[in-house]
């Protein structure tokens, strides 16, 4: 294998030609270039297998030399590098046919995986070329037909007994033993949005198989692993030779540790108990409904004895009224102790599941809904907020998902009701005093005063822009606070003397008159 380094940055050469491992990954000679001129007359001169080619040069960009190079129809792959993201870049990187797209400053660990997947491209490439035979190809892949054989295994597209997994091993001339135990361990990869800045989701997939293969199957080459990309995750499957328990302890400890050195995503394993290929389908399903349930893992790993039973009914995860008093209070900080305590204390005696996380979320939203409902304020305008809602969907995810969620829920519900206010109009700040103080001794002086006007300007404007009097908001304020109270069983007279009537007889008055019957007949009614 022969490389060509371009970059018109001396230094930049010199750390990529001096970083990577190139003998362990095959490489012979390496060629370098300050610009495309120079580099295009080593390409002519010599088989050149792979370019490594900066985009942003002075003399001509890493486009321009690629797109040449497909024009003169040589052999070769490209790898191209960039200060920063480009969508057109990144779209004539496709357009014509370049491997891979990597951001500088670069990792070299990154590169080298980046490379050893070009050279695998290209070795196969060449075999195929070589001899086109479906049998000596079939004899030189065998790991790609071992991980096309877990991939239909574990999708259920090969299923049944014994016999049937026997034939279809023989027909790709496997070397895989149907009555023996395996482990199958399963990862979910999260959190994965930064990386893909960093790698393309191929190559970071090309990484991750390359890490569990070498880790739990002692070979770096992979032939045992089958990933899935999926919207917002990954997930990987790990077929290995039976372990013992401390054993596969240690391999995930190791895997993880490597795994937070690489990459900036979560990622969450669940080792299965030993089981037959028959029943893989079967098992890999529930490891990933464990890994989707049992959140208190979630970041971490775990063998499936250690999950806990899926909760079917689940009793109230907080105090809503707590929670509420709490936000009243404005004590932000009060609630998320309170939360944290909670959910660790379920994570303590193994009943914190996802639905717990779910519950939990329906109640924390509960009781920002009273504290609106309370303070008569719409809360439809909270939830346009994109970070909130996406914040949201992943509270259910872990508990550090679920305690930022609240907090940045909190953050909005009081930010959006302090903007809420601030846009009042005299007759709603007049309705939010009387539904403070309606307890009190209030009539229109007394509220004129808070808002520095006259009592009569404020009387004549209030009445323009409601239709009522403010006497008669005051009063039916006070008689729906009434009802409510009677609703609920409490004694006649103290519910006058709590909304503001200092005179039971004329609350009786008032009552009737609003409602049609008296507070006794109200209460039997």
């Amino acid at each position: 294998m022969q490389v060509l380094i371009v970059d018109d940055d001396m230094a930049t050469v010199d750390v990529i030609k001096n970083s990577v491992k190139w003998k362990e990954l095959g490489v012979s000679d390496i060629f370098t270039a300050y610009n495309i001129q120079l580099a295009k007359e080593i390409l002519k001169e010599h088989n050149i297998d792979i370019v490594i080619s900066d985009i942003e040069m002075p003399q001509g960009s890493g486009i321009d030399l690629l797109e040449w190079f497909r024009r003169e129809e040589l052999p070769g792959d490209f790898l191209l590098l960039t200060c920063h993201e480009s969508f057109d870049y990144a779209s004539n990187a496709i357009k014509y046919q370049a491997c891979e797209y990597l951001l500088k400053p670069f990792d070299v660990n990154v590169m080298e995986a980046a490379l050893k997947k070009i050279i695998l491209k290209r070795m196969e490439t060449q075999k195929l070329q070589e001899n086109s035979e479906y049998g000596k190809w079939l004899k030189e892949n065998q790991n790609h037909v071992q991980v096309a054989f877990w991939s239909e295994i574990l999708s259920g597209h090969i299923a049944g007994k014994n016999e049937i997994i026997k034939n279809e091993i023989g027909n790709r001339k496997l070397q895989i033993n149907v009555e023996q135990d395996y482990n199958l361990i399963v990862s979910k990869i999260t959190e994965i949005k930064k990386d893909r800045a960093k790698m393309s989701p191929d190559l970071m997939l090309f990484v991750v198989e390359n890490i569990h293969s070498e880790i739990f199957c002692g070979c770096p080459d992979n032939s045992s692993v089958v990933s899935m990309d999926y919207d917002n995750y990954y997930i990987v499957a790990t077929v290995c030779r039976k372990k013992d328990s401390e054993e596969l302890k240690q391999c995930c400890k190791l895997l993880h540790t490597g795994f937070k050195k690489l990459f900036s995503s979560e990622i969450t394993l669940c080792v299965g108990k030993p089981c037959r290929i028959e029943n893989f389908y079967k098992t890999f399903h529930w490891q990933q409904n464990l890994i989707e349930r049992n959140v208190a893992f979630y970041g971490s790993y775990f063998q499936e004895d250690d999950a806990a039973e899926i909760q079917q009914n689940i009793k109230n995860v907080f105090e809503v009224d707590k929670i509420e008093q709490f936000l009243s209070e404005k004590k932000k900080l009060e609630i998320l102790s309170y939360m944290k305590a909670m959910l660790h204390e379920r994570i303590y005696d193994k009943t914190l599941s996802d639905q717990v996380l779910s519950r939990g979320k329906e109640e924390i939203l509960q009781a920002v809904y009273t504290y609106f409902g309370k303070k008569e304020i719409q809360i439809s305008g909270l939830f346009v907020d994109d970070n909130l809602n996406q914040l949201g969907q992943k509270a259910s995810q872990s508990v550090l998902d679920m305690i930022r969620w609240t907090n940045y829920l909190i953050d909005c519900t009081f930010q959006y009701e302090e903007s809420v206010q601030k846009n009042y109009s005299l007759n709603e700040k007049v309705d939010q005093y009387i539904r403070e103080h309606y307890r009190e001794n209030i009539g229109r002086t007394e509220i004129a005063e808070q808002f520095y006007l006259a009592p009569e300007y404020l009387s004549k404007t209030y009445k323009k822009l409601t239709g009522r009097t403010i006497k008669d908001t005051i009063t039916e304020y006070r008689i729906d606070e009434a009802k409510r109270m009677l609703e609920r069983g409490e004694r006649v007279s103290d519910v006058a003397e709590t909304v503001g009537f200092d005179n039971f007889t004329y609350f009786s008055t008032i009552f009737k008159k609003y409602t049609g019957v008296s507070p006794n007949q109200y209460c039997k009614k």
